[in-house]
C-alpha cells in the first residue's frame, strides 16, 4: 500500500495509509532505482533553495543544527511557526479555492492583485567584475518572475494533464522600486562593492538592506557562505513569519543563478521563483523529508515527495513516484516550483491554487503593508515615469597603507551615468582629480582622511563623502619592542595598545574567559559558529597586533598559545571539523600580508588540534582543562623598522578556540613565560597548601622586583614584595590567612623591570 496522498484536485483533505514494512521496500527500492544527482539545501527559519544547477550531495546536519542554534538564541521563531502553521490549517478549511481561479492563458491583461516593491542589493567584487551583474540581467528576472507569478512562462505548456487545472496565476506582480527609502529617485538597484561578496550571509545583508516592510529586498552576492561538503547553495529566504529578523527579510541568490542573460544560465532557472515562494510562505513538498510526515507542507494539492539525498534525476519521469507507486494520482509534481526537481523545461514551472491560497494568506496576514496603496506611491511603483540622477559611490582595495604609501580609488557608479568627476582627498597629495579611476593618491602623514567624489548627472551634481576612508599609519615611530604582549591578564588594556580582533563577515565574538589560560589568570575565547558548524570556506577570525620596530634586534620573536580540539558535526552527516591556523607579518603597515615559516605558522585540519586526534561531539563545548592542552608558537620575525602580525583563524566547524600570551620580543630570551622564572630558579613549594607556602628566587643583579597574589576573577588579593631588591637568592612567605584567602585557585604574579611571569597555586 506505502504511504500516499490523495490528490483530490481542489480538496482540502488527504488521506494516509501506512504500511512501514512495505514503505520501507519500496523507498530503499527507489533509493536504488533513481539517478539521484546531488545537492546541499539549507533552511530553517531561513530557507534555502536550489534549480538548475549541478548538484551534489544533500545533508540536513546544517539545518538540524541552524533550526537548534535559532531556536535557542530566540525561542518565538519557534513559537511563530508553529502558530503560522495551525492558522494556516484553520484559514484554508474556509477557502473555496474555486474563487482563485483565473483564465490561464497567454497574453491575460488582468491587473494583478498584489503588487510588490523589489530592490536589488548587488554585492560585488569589482566593478568590472562578472559579480556585478547588468541592470539588463536584473531585469530579465523581473520579467521572468512576473511571468512564473502570473502562469504566463512559455515551458507552461509542456505541463502533464493531471496537473494543468491546479495550475494557478497567483495575481502577484514585482516592480523594480523607483523611490528609495529617503524618497530619492531609484532604478530599485544598489550596488555595493564588498571583499566579502564571496561570504554571503544575513551578516553581509546589512551592509545594505531597505526596510523590509516596504520593500522585497533581494541581495546578489558571488557565493553563500553555507557549502556543506561538496554541495553549494543558490539561495535562501526567510520566512514570513519570522517577524524579529526585520533587518535580515528577504532573499539572498549566488549571482550566477539570478537572471536570464548569463551563459551559464538557462531560460528555465528558477531558483528567485522557489525563494520568493518561501518569502510568501510555501514550504517543500517533501517537507520534513519522509513520506510518514503527516503535514508536509500543509497543502492537499502538492503530491509528497521523498528526497533524502537533496534532488533528483535531471531526467523527467512521467511516472516518478517517490511516495508509493499504487495510485497514479500520487505521481510527483515535478513541475511545482516548491520541488527540486532539475529537468529543464519539463520541470518547475507552475504554482497549484493552494499555494496561491498561502501566498495570499501570507500577504494578507504577515506582509500586509508592502502591497498598500500608499507603500505602492511610497516606493513610487505606481505607473510613474522618472529620470534618476546617478549615485556617487567608490571603493578602494588598499585603504591602510604606511606614511608615503598611494591608493587607488575605483568609481562605483549606478543609477544613472555621470558625465563628469570631481574629487577630493583629504590629507593625498594630489589633493583633487576629475578622473574616472584615479590612481597613485599619496598620504605622507599619518591619520585617518575623508574621501569626496562629487558627479555631474543630467546636468545636476550630486556628492558623496566618505568620512576616515583612508587610514595612514607612521612607518618611522612604531613601538620599540623589546618586549610588547597583549595583556588581557591584568591591565587588560591590549585594546588601548593597538591590538585588535577582526572578523571577514562581522562574526567576532570574542570574550575574554578567567580562569582559562595558558600560563596566567585568563585567555580570549572565539566561542564555535553554528552557523559555520561543517567544513565550507570558513570565515577568516583574526588577531592583529599594532606596528613594531625590531630593526636591528638580535632575533626578533613573535609567539603565541592556542587550544583547540576537532568536533564531529550533529547527524546524519558527522562531518569532521578542519580548521585552518595561520600566521602572517606585514613590514608595510598592513597593506600586505606574508605568511611567516616555522612550526606553527600554518595548522590545517587535525593539525590544528591541541588535544590529540579524538573528535569531540558537535555539542561538547570545549575547555582546555590544564597546560597540556595548549600549545605554544615560536616564530622568528621579519628585523625591520616596521613589523605588525596576523594571527588569522579560518572557522570550518571546530569548537571554542582560546588564544593567549600573545607577544613580541627583539630578543628570543624575552618572555613572559617560564623563560623568566627559570632563569631566577623560581620555585613555589608547597603547592597545592593548606596555611602557608614558600616561594624562593635569585636575582643576579639588583632589579625592581613586584610579587602579588591574584584571585581567578583578576582581583589583587595582596602584594608580597614590591620594590628594589639585590642580588642574591631571596624567600617570600604566603600565608593565606594573612591575605584572608579561601580555599581555591589563585595566581601568584611575578614582575622584575618590563619581563612577567604567573604560577597557579591552590589552596585547600
Amino acid at each position: 500500500m506505502g504511504t500516499k496522498k490523495k490528490l483530490t484536485r481542489l480538496s482540502n483533505h488527504f488521506y494516509f495509509t501506512i504500511d512501514i514494512l512495505i514503505n520501507f521496500i519500496i523507498l530503499l527500492a527507489k533509493l536504488l532505482v533513481l539517478n539521484m544527482k546531488k545537492l546541499i539545501y539549507t533552511f530553517t527559519m531561513l530557507a534555502f533553495g536550489l534549480h538548475g544547477i549541478a548538484q551534489q550531495k544533500s545533508t540536513l546536519c546544517g539545518t538540524d543544527e541552524h533550526n537548534k542554534f535559532l531556536q535557542s538564541t530566540n525561542p518565538q521563531l519557534k513559537i511563530e511557526a508553529e502558530k503560522f502553521n495551525k492558522n494556516w490549517k484553520s484559514y484554508l478549511q474556509t477557502v473555496n479555492l474555486n474563487d482563485l481561479k483565473k483564465v490561464n492563458k497567454l497574453g491575460k491583461t488582468s491587473a494583478p492583485k498584489y503588487i510588490i516593491p523589489v530592490v536589488v542589493h548587488v554585492i560585488h567584487s569589482g566593478t568590472n567584475s562578472s559579480t556585478n551583474i547588468s541592470d539588463a540581467q536584473i531585469n530579465s528576472e523581473i520579467d521572468f518572475l512576473n511571468k512564473s507569478f502570473r502562469n504566463l512562462n512559455s515551458d507552461s505548456t509542456n505541463r502533464r494533464e493531471i496537473f494543468k487545472d491546479i495550475a494557478a496565476d497567483c495575481e502577484i506582480e514585482f516592480r523594480l522600486a523607483k523611490k528609495d527609502p529617503q524618497g530619492n529617485c531609484t532604478k530599485g538597484i544598489v550596488r555595493v562593492y564588498s571583499p566579502n561578496t564571496n561570504l554571503g550571509d544575513d551578516v553581509l545583508k546589512r551592509i545594505s538592506v531597505w526596510d523590509s516592510r516596504s520593500y522585497l529586498n533581494i541581495w546578489i552576492v558571488e557565493r553563500i557562505l553555507k557549502e556543506i561538503s561538496n554541495g553549494v547553495v543558490a539561495g535562501y529566504a526567510q520566512f514570513p513569519f519570522a517577524t524579529s529578523s526585520a533587518s535580515t527579510d528577504g532573499l539572498m541568490v549566488d549571482y550566477k543563478y539570478f537572471g536570464q542573460l548569463s551563459p551559464s544560465q538557462n531560460v528555465f532557472n528558477t531558483v528567485t521563483t522557489h525563494e520568493i515562494g518561501h518569502w510568501l510562505g510555501l514550504f517543500h513538498p517533501f517537507e520534513g523529508d519522509s513520506c510518514n510526515n503527516t503535514d508536509n507542507d500543509g497543502l492537499s494539492d502538492t503530491p509528497p515527495t521523498y528526497n533524502p539525498d537533496g534532488a533528483r534525476s535531471g531526467t523527467f519521469s512521467a511516472t516518478l513516484n517517490s511516495c508509493g507507486t499504487d495510485n497514479p494520482d500520487l505521481v510527483d509534481q515535478q513541475e511545482n516550483y516548491m520541488d527540486y526537481f532539475n529537468c529543464k523545461e519539463r520541470c518547475s514551472n507552475m504554482y497549484t491554487y493552494q499555494q496561491k491560497a498561502r501566498m495570499h494568506y501570507c500577504i494578507e496576514n504577515y506582509r500586509r503593508e508592502i502591497f498598500s496603496a500608499e507603500n505602492l506611491v511610497k516606493t513610487g511603483v505606481n505607473n510613474v515615469t522618472t529620470t534618476c540622477n546617478a549615485i556617487p559611490s567608490f571603493y578602494s582595495n588598499n585603504k591602510n597603507i604606511c606614511t608615503g604609501g598611494s591608493v587607488t580609488f575605483n568609481q562605483n557608479i549606478y543609477n544613472g551615468t555621470a558625465t563628469a568627476y570631481n574629487w577630493t582627498f583629504s590629507g593625498g597629495t594630489p589633493g583633487t582629480s576629475t578622473l574616472a579611476t584615479p590612481g597613485n593618491i599619496v598620504y605622507n602623514t599619518s591619520g585617518a582622511y575623508d574621501v569626496k567624489l562629487s558627479i555631474t548627472t543630467n546636468g545636476t551634481t550630486v556628492d558623496s563623502v566618505y568620512k576616515n576612508y583612508v587610514t595612514v599609519i607612521d612607518n618611522k615611530n612604531a613601538t620599540q619592542a623589546n618586549l610588547n604582549y597583549a595583556d588581557w591578564q591584568y591591565a587588560n588594556d591590549w585594546y588601548e595598545k593597538g591590538w585588535r580582533f577582526e572578523s571577514e563577515n562581522g562574526r567576532a565574538k570574542w570574550t575574554r574567559t578567567l580562569g582559562v589560560s595558558f600560563n596566567g589568570i585568563a585567555s580570549m575565547k572565539l566561542e564555535d559558529d553554528p552557523f559555520n558548524s561543517v567544513p565550507s570556506s570558513g570565515i577568516e577570525q583574526s588577531f592583529i597586533s599594532p606596528s613594531f620596530n625590531l630593526l636591528g634586534a638580535t632575533l626578533p620573536t613573535f609567539r603565541f598559545a592556542y587550544a583547540a580540539a576537532l568536533v564531529t558535526g550533529p547527524p546524519p552527516s558527522n562531518t569532521k571539523s578542519t580548521d585552518d591556523l595561520r600566521v602572517y607579518q606585514s613590514t608595510n603597515c598592513g597593506t600586505t600580508w606574508t605568511q611567516m615559516t616555522g612550526t606553527g605558522s600554518v595548522s590545517t585540519g587535525t593539525a590544528i588540534s591541541t588535544t590529540g586526534l579524538t573528535y569531540l561531539n558537535w555539542a561538547t563545548g570545549f575547555v582546555p582543562s590544564d597546560a597540556s592542552k595548549w600549545r605554544e608558537v615560536n616564530l622568528v620575525a621579519t628585523a625591520a623598522a616596521n613589523v605588525r602580525f596576523k594571527i588569522t583563524l579560518l572557522r570550518k566547524g571546530g569548537s571554542n578556540f582560546y588564544l593567549d600570551a600573545v607577544r613580541v620580543s627583539s630578543s628570543a630570551k624575552l618572555g613572559i613565560n617560564d623563560e623568566l622564572a627559570s632563569s631566577i630558579n623560581f620555585n613555589l613549594a608547597p603547592n597545592p597548601f593548606n596555611t602557608a607556602t614558600e616561594l624562593t628566587f635569585e636575582l643576579t643583579k639588583t632589579s625592581e622586583v613586584n610579587i602579588s597574589v591574584i584571585d581567578i576573577l583578576g582581583r589583587n588579593m595582596g602584594t608580597l614584595l614590591k620594590g628594589n631588591t639585590n642580588a642574591g637568592n631571596h624567600i617570600v612567605n604566603l600565608d593565606r590567612n594573612a591575605l584572608e584567602l579561601n580555599n581555591g585557585i589563585y595566581f601568584v604574579k611575578v614582575e622584575i623591570g618590563n619581563q612577567s611571569f604567573v604560577k597557579k597555586i591552590m589552596v585547600n
